[in-house]
């Protein structure tokens, strides 16, 4: 204990009494060591929470409990006689320390022995049977590799859990208890430069990190290559980019039509499911499954519900946003909503009147008890006036039903009638030719089995089958009808004049066929596409298995086909679907197979597609997207007033599950659409939340992959970028970003400034919030890959990357850190070995003096008013020599 700590609590305990107490008592907390010691015990109790699984540091109390056990069995069987012999050899001198260790380590031992084998077997836990002894033991096993920070109510990344507040006043408090116990503990002289530095140091340290951690910005931004260059083949310039995404929070991006607004989020989860039925609305899915009686995807255990309130967009404040549900690995599942008559619009754009039909499958086959269940076993869901969702398979594609309404939505009665052909047993494929009357020519219809190679002759037109595909040889694009499913016959068609031409058959959708003219290019050399010629028609019957064609022609009016595995064909009238069983159902396609009929349930007037998320399997998931939003779908529920409803009354609500997109404003597909019942469209987006650049942009100029050699793994990266001020701040630049060389901006070295000059900006830059580090993080590799191939084929000049990711980061107050760290270096070796040379040397000094007798005892010059016993205002006190 110093002279200057002990003066300080004389004075402090004759002068602050009375009303003074608290201030007294707090000056002393804060100068104790004491303090120090708990507050880095709850730092590093801090760092186990974030590291150690909750349901291995809920084990302590089991574990306390067996060690309790094997030290009472130690204590009984060993410590005990051990004591006893102790009492018995007293007197006996090296002879009783030697008995009693002999039989006290003898006896332990035979206790832990006996421990092991009688008690343990009975403690030792066993998650299979349940037996033994676990404090816990649900909790332990839910949570056996679940960190603190990933249980439900605290839902932090790494870096947010090192960000929270607790952690941050346990810091603050050290500071605050270091900076007051070295003032009031430590004699401020020669000897303690080397601990006051240090303290400095840390304490500098402390505060350029608060600094640091309220200013700092991390995340990345992904730079566009420019259009393609006809001549040169390769990207020009990119477009500017003023905006980078953040790494750890999130927005909501709501457009009411003023333009997308960010909505910055705080409370939403990242490790566990919320509320993952959330809808407010009859779904088909909902309807199907509950009378077939499987299980929801979205029913599975949760961490419960979610109510997090999102602020209105401008221009739409009558337009209520909550956070209602989380999906933290989750799969769109597509399902569709039913419109109540009051809500003719509050349905997804683009899916107005909209009908939607459910077919349940009914099967009288026994199940593995012998029991023939009266419910439905299987659900088809259907949108007749969709051309994607109007057809549905069943798992292992053995079944797949197509439902139309009319020659205007899929079937018209020459698509009716040549699916409804009779074919020879065992065909799997079929062509229906049409060639209608003309010019001389008299009307032809044929029905021809066909697999690839087949060549038939129809009415002056020869046909060869070049192929037959279950799906299309590239994604349908048509207008309507994108990413829709259906087998394929390439037919190459003979006219009789000799024309040929190519048309593809879609078997689903014969109003999209087309002909391709291989000898007729366009200007891209490409060969010329044509609707299919209607002086021929051709249809695509299939019979590769069971098909099931239901067609509604008019109103209140049903019909289907019927068509099995190898050909075999069956039409189902109108009087036999529509008309009432004994059982008063109606619907009813009996038998399309033995035992197993078809009955049509639900009949919407109109509904509208949603999608709803489905968890993905533990077993599934990337680890590496887990905690990241990567997967994760956000429910934000809609509310808004009808129009002409009183204050609270009649409120038109619908739950939106919306996807994460990484890159927000890219255009990839992770917008979702509402129309409001009044015709407002609301569109929603959930994303990273965007950041500014501060006064200027970037593009991408050009981008290189350098190599091993033979093109061996990536050696670097090189973006070649442009830095251009958007206020006149600055001069734009060039700069060369690589790997271990990020761009520096709007402030970077330069040769063309003076020695100070760039010294004084980088230090400026250091403290600057709004100084920014770009660093190459991310490649278009599958786009390199692709052109290597082409440059390679002497078809462009070399390759190209159609994108750069660029982490982006700022560092405001890191030479404040540096500095610290800088004191701290410099004041450890005085301490530790300046400082005892200065006490050894000023020891001999008095000791030399005191031999002398020249020695005079070192005084304070003026103590405190009151300091220390029974002194008065401004009395010379003596001070020790420490």
């Amino acid at each position: 204990m110093s002279d200057k700590w002990r003066a300080n609590k004389a004075w402090e305990d004759e002068n602050l009494r009375g009303a003074w107490l608290p201030l007294k008592w707090t000056l002393r907390v804060f100068s104790s060591i004491s303090l120090a010691v708990v507050l880095l015990v709850l730092v590093v109790l801090f760092g186990i929470s974030a590291s150690v699984p909750v349901g291995l540091i809920a084990l302590a109390p089991t574990w306390g409990v067996y060690l309790l056990t094997l030290l009472g069995t130690v204590a009984v069987v060993g410590v005990v006689p051990a004591l006893v012999v102790w009492q018995m050899t007293r007197g006996k001198g090296a002879l009783r320390f030697v008995a009693t260790f002999v039989v006290g380590l003898l006896l332990c031992g035979v206790g832990v022995v006996l421990w092991n084998a009688y008690a343990w077997p009975r403690l030792n836990y066993h998650p299979e049977t349940g037996e033994g002894l676990r404090f816990f033991a649900g909790f332990v096993e839910r949570n056996k590799n679940i960190t603190l920070r990933r249980l439900p109510g605290m839902e932090m990344s790494e870096l947010e859990y090192y960000g929270w507040w607790p952690l941050r006043v346990v810091l603050m408090l050290f500071v605050v208890n270091m900076v007051v116990a070295t003032v009031r503990r430590i004699e401020f002289n020669v000897k303690n430069i080397g601990v006051l530095t240090v303290h400095t140091g840390i304490v500098t340290i402390a505060l350029g990190s608060i600094y640091y951690h309220g200013l700092k910005r991390e995340g990345d931004t992904l730079l566009l290559a420019g259009p393609v260059d006809a001549k040169t083949g390769v990207p020009g310039v990119g477009p500017a980019q003023d905006v980078f995404y953040d790494n750890t929070r999130v927005a909501l991006y709501v457009n009411a039509g003023g333009g997308w607004e960010p909505k910055p989020l705080s409370g939403v989860p990242r490790y566990n499911d919320y509320n993952l039925g959330a809808i407010e609305a009859t779904t088909a899915l909902d309807v199907g499954l509950a009378a077939t009686g499987f299980a929801k995807p979205w029913e599975v255990p949760s961490a419960g519900k979610l109510s997090v309130p999102v602020a209105s967009a401008a221009g739409a404040e009558d337009v209520k946003l909550r956070l209602v549900g989380y999906a933290a690995y989750a799969e769109p599942q597509a399902d569709w909503v039913k419109v109540e008559p009051d809500d003719t619009r509050g349905v997804s754009a683009g899916n107005s009147n909209t009908p939607l039909r459910i077919v349940y499958v009914h099967s009288d086959l026994p199940d593995d008890k012998g029991k023939v269940h009266e419910e439905p076993v299987y659900p088809f869901i259907v949108a007749p006036k969709v051309p994607v969702s109007r057809v549905a398979n069943a798992a292992g594609n053995v079944l797949d039903v197509e439902y139309t309404l009319g020659a205007k939505h899929g079937m018209t009665d020459d698509r009716w009638r040549a699916l409804s052909e009779v074919v020879p047993d065992g065909t799997r494929h079929a062509l229906v030719v049409e060639i209608p009357a003309g010019d001389g020519q008299a009307e032809f219809r044929g029905v021809f089995p066909v697999d690839a190679g087949s060549e038939v002759t129809a009415g002056g037109y020869r046909l060869k089958v070049s192929q037959v595909s279950p799906e299309p040889p590239f994604p349908i694009i048509t207008e309507g009808y994108k990413n829709a499913q259906s087998s394929v016959a390439v037919v190459r068609v003979t006219k009789p004049d000799g024309e040929k031409f190519d048309r593809y058959v879609y078997h689903r959708f014969p109003e999209i066929n087309q002909d391709l003219y291989p000898d007729k290019l366009n200007a891209r050399g490409m060969p010329t596409r044509k609707d299919a010629d209607p002086a021929i028609r051709i249809y695509l019957v299939e019979c590769d298995q069971l098909h099931v064609y239901i067609d509604e022609p008019g109103l209140g009016k049903t019909r289907a086909i019927v068509r099995q595995p190898g050909g075999r064909v069956r039409v189902v009238g109108e009087d036999e679907i529509d008309a009432k069983g004994a059982d008063g159902t109606s619907g009813w396609i009996r038998d399309v197979v033995p035992k197993v009929s078809l009955r049509i349930g639900e009949r919407w007037d109109e509904a509208t597609r949603v999608e709803r998320p489905t968890p993905v399997p533990p077993e599934k998931q990337d680890k590496q997207a887990i905690g990241t939003h990567e997967k994760a779908m956000l429910g934000v529920e809609v509310s808004v007033p009808r129009k002409g409803a009183a204050s609270g009354e009649s409120v038109f609500r619908r739950v939106v599950w919306v996807p994460f997109s990484r890159y927000m404003g890219l255009n990839n597909g992770g917008e979702r659409t509402l129309i409001l019942p009044d015709g407002r469209h609301m569109q929603l987006a959930f994303g990273r939340l965007m950041y500014q650049l501060p006064g200027f942009d970037v593009r991408l100029v050009d981008f290189k992959m350098l190599a091993y050699d033979n093109r061996g793994a990536p050696r670097d990266y090189q973006s070649v970028l442009r830095v251009e001020p958007t206020d006149g701040g600055f001069e734009g630049f060039d700069h060369v970003t690589k790997l271990n060389s990020p761009l520096k901006a709007p402030f970077m070295w330069s040769d063309e400034r003076g020695l100070l000059a760039n010294v004084g900006g980088t230090v400026l830059a250091g403290l600057n919030p709004n100084e920014f580090k770009f660093s190459q993080a991310g490649w278009d590799q599958a786009g390199w890959q692709r052109t290597q191939a082409q440059a390679d084929a002497g078809m462009i000049p070399h390759p190209y990357a159609s994108f750069t990711i660029l982490g982006v980061g700022n560092n405001p107050g890191i030479h404040v850190i540096a500095f610290g760290g800088v004191l701290m270096g410099l004041g450890i070796p005085w301490a530790f070995y300046l400082k005892p040379y200065l006490v050894r040397r000023e020891k001999k000094r008095i000791q030399r003096e005191v031999a002398a007798g020249t020695f005079k005892k070192p005084v304070r010059e003026a103590a405190p008013v009151g300091a220390g016993e029974g002194a008065g205002a401004g009395e010379v006190q003596e001070v020790g020599v420490s």
